[in-house]
């Protein structure tokens, strides 16, 4: 009894010295692979700060200005080095102390890392080119002073990352058919709304503007109208309306109230001095 104890711990004992050498050069793999990825970690950081700075340089004074990455996204792309570097040694480290198991599922994920950082690159960029399409948007409406400027940027904004975010998943290997079809229904509600709500609200001018077409085709500048209660002589034509010179003075008829109501030319009798007749 004691001799077959004392037969497997001597067993045991030489497995574990047979082993050492496999488990340190796999433990030493998993330091070198988490001191060369804290290495790449802020090489990247160092590397985005360095952009950062050119693009500073680049675009100051500009409306590009403000084309930087964030802190965040500067976090997050120096952790996904961080990460991926010590995946690929943890697998190398499985695979050399002989876990077949572990190393094939790692190696899976391995070789799954190009498709993932690439996709993630692109939702990345997608994030970051609609926020800079958002802020040059803004100032180019605030520049023109066109209304709701911020809710313009803000739908450019989404936009860019919607598609970076469709295109990354279809390059991770997700199916984004539901989601590129929830994105067409989305899209297809809100250019409806748009539509309807200009449709509504520009009636009235699109009637104008029609109307006036006509106008110009019956009357020309410097005759005299009489429009429902209002006379005068026409001096121009807006894109809506017709300029009036009345006793009151300037006075501004949109054209459809012109095509609604009687509309009178007042044509006045020019007697040419040579047409006159000659008496005996």
């Amino acid at each position: 009894m004691l001799e077959t104890i004392k037969l497997q711990t001597v067993e045991v004992f030489n497995t574990v010295v047979a082993l050492l050498p496999t488990f340190a050069g796999a433990l030493a793999l998993l330091l070198l692979g988490w001191i060369l990825a804290r290495f790449l970690k802020l090489l990247t950081i160092r590397l985005t700060g360095s952009l950062n700075n050119l693009l500073a340089r680049r675009f100051y004074g500009s409306t590009l200005e403000f084309a930087r990455l964030s802190p965040s996204l500067q976090r997050i792309l120096s952790s996904v080095v961080f990460w991926a570097t010590n995946i690929v040694f943890v697998a190398v480290a499985v695979r050399v102390a002989g876990f077949t198991g572990a190393a094939v599922w790692l190696e899976r994920v391995v070789v799954y890392l190009p498709s993932l950082i690439g996709g993630g690159l692109i939702i990345v960029g997608g994030v970051v080119v609609g926020g800079v399409t958002r802020k040059f948007i803004n100032h180019a409406a605030l520049a023109a002073e066109i209304d709701n400027a911020e809710l313009l940027g803000r739908f450019s904004q989404f936009t860019f990352v919607i598609v970076g975010l469709v295109i990354g998943l279809g390059q991770i290997g997700v199916d984004v058919t539901l989601l590129i079809l929830l994105f067409g229904i989305v899209l297809a509600a809100i250019l409806t709304g748009f539509s309807l709500a200009f449709g509504l609200g520009a009636k009235s001018m699109v009637e104008n503007l029609i109307a006036n077409q006509h106008m110009k085709l019956m009357i020309k500048p410097g005759q005299q109208i009489v429009c429902g209660s209002v006379q005068g002589r026409v001096l121009e034509f807006t894109p809506t309306c017709v300029v009036l010179e009345t006793i009151e003075g300037r006075t501004l008829i949109p054209a459809k109230l012109c095509m609604d109501q009687t509309l009178d030319i007042i044509i006045t009798e020019v007697k040419d001095e040579h047409n006159k007749s000659i008496q005996p």
